[in-house]
């Protein structure tokens, strides 16, 4: 069967749990034997093919390319946007391919950066259409929403909702990794006439063994882990802050991660031990750091879907604490596999990282159901709910 996946962003372009899903799905989808169609933004135009996977490279015209959006002014984004929503580029150069491959489904993702008149080029050629959510870039054109404001701040971010509905109209199916997230676009009125389904991201389950070298828990210092973007949404500022002022020394924390803030975070923990900033850390040797890590720590001041961070150190027996916004409390259950915190609250997650500073042996008592917690959501079920809709 021809599959056709159509997402923003492909290796080597990537950014977050987006790209790692639809990576997993390509992979999956190829190892059973399916021909697989992905249609994502390039520097250049092209086409380039292994095996079974064709990829098609898009430049879709907008003042600067979505792979650079990260590096550019709010002000000059305010511009990229309109142009991005109603990019007849995209439309023609999708449906091309689209009429070109003739797959019998297309699976899209992510497609700010391509254009929100894909669907309707879909639809034109009466396709089956799957459409996975993985935030809230339908509804706000940042794809962000602060705790505290959730109300649309500037009418532009209302009548953008209103446009993205209409021209999004409803996929025949509409995916869901979180209760919160359906819940989320089911109030504003999208996807009426769409069936929809709640399926968790898919997780790869890799054994990660802890290090035999280690000293018991209780003897040595503990390892905390943040692993994200470098941004100030993300609240690894208010994470490090918010370490500098616990009683307790037992600690270490090692920040993986880039981004627009790196050059903050680097100020902020500066001639500080206690942090260790080791960078970007590609996918495959993830691994190895959560090896030697005790909790890791999801401190986000934004809505989160389903972070993919929190899937990975589950399935390394790694407790999360994480901030309790979207999604997020639909997979860490306080006392059972991590604990959570209300977003920003400098004094609730100061005594959480207290009690488990103070009583390692508790980590210990978590880490035993982390695994057990998210086996559900294995990559093969998830490629045969998904295939079972086609």
């Amino acid at each position: 069967m021809k599959i056709c996946l159509i997402h923003s962003l492909y290796k080597p372009y990537t950014r977050g749990g987006a790209e790692v899903v639809v990576e997993i799905i390509v992979h999956e989808l190829l190892k059973l034997g399916h021909e697989v169609v992905l249609i994502t933004v390039g520097r250049k135009k092209g086409v380039s093919k292994e095996g079974n996977l064709t990829i098609h490279r898009i430049t879709p015209l907008n003042i600067f390319s979505f792979l650079d959006i990260n590096k550019r002014p709010i002000w000059l984004r305010i511009f990229w946007h309109p142009l991005d929503v109603f990019n007849l580029s995209s439309y023609f150069s999708v449906k091309k391919i689209l009429r070109e491959e003739k797959p019998k489904v297309v699976m899209s993702h992510n497609l700010k950066g391509i254009g929100y008149l894909v669907p309707r080029a879909i639809k034109s050629l009466k396709i089956q259409h799957i459409h996975t959510v993985h935030d809230v870039q339908l509804s706000r054109p940042s794809g962000l929403i602060i705790f505290g404001v959730e109300k649309p701040f500037f009418i532009i971010d209302k009548v953008y909702e209103k446009t993205i509905k209409r021209l999004f109209g409803n996929p025949d199916i509409v995916i869901s990794p979180s209760r919160w997230l359906q819940g989320y676009y089911q109030a504003r009125g999208f996807f009426y006439e769409s069936k929809k389904l709640i399926m968790p991201n898919p997780v790869v389950f890799k054994q990660v063994e802890k290090r035999e070298d280690q000293e018991d828990i209780g003897n040595r210092k503990i390892n905390l882990l943040f692993i994200g973007q470098l941004e100030k949404f993300k609240g690894i500022l208010f994470l490090i802050e918010a370490l500098k002022k616990i009683t307790p020394t037992n600690w270490q924390l090692k920040i993986i991660g880039s981004g627009g803030a790196e050059k903050d975070v680097k100020q902020a923990i500066k001639d500080d031990q206690r942090f260790n900033l080791i960078g970007h850390v590609e996918q495959p040797k993830l691994a190895e750091h959560y090896r030697q890590t005790d909790l890791t720590i999801v401190p986000s001041l934004v809505y989160e879907n389903s972070p993919k961070v929190i899937d990975e150190s589950l399935v390394a027996n790694v407790p999360v604490i994480a901030a309790d916004i979207g999604g997020v409390s639909e997979i860490v259950k306080d006392d059972y596999n991590g604990f959570t915190f209300v977003p920003g609250n400098e004094k609730i997650l100061i005594e959480v990282l207290e009690h488990f500073l103070n009583h390692p042996e508790n980590i210990e008592k978590l880490r035993k159901n982390c695994f057990v917690s998210i086996r559900n959501f294995s990559v093969a079920n998830y490629i045969k709910q998904l295939t079972k809709l086609v």
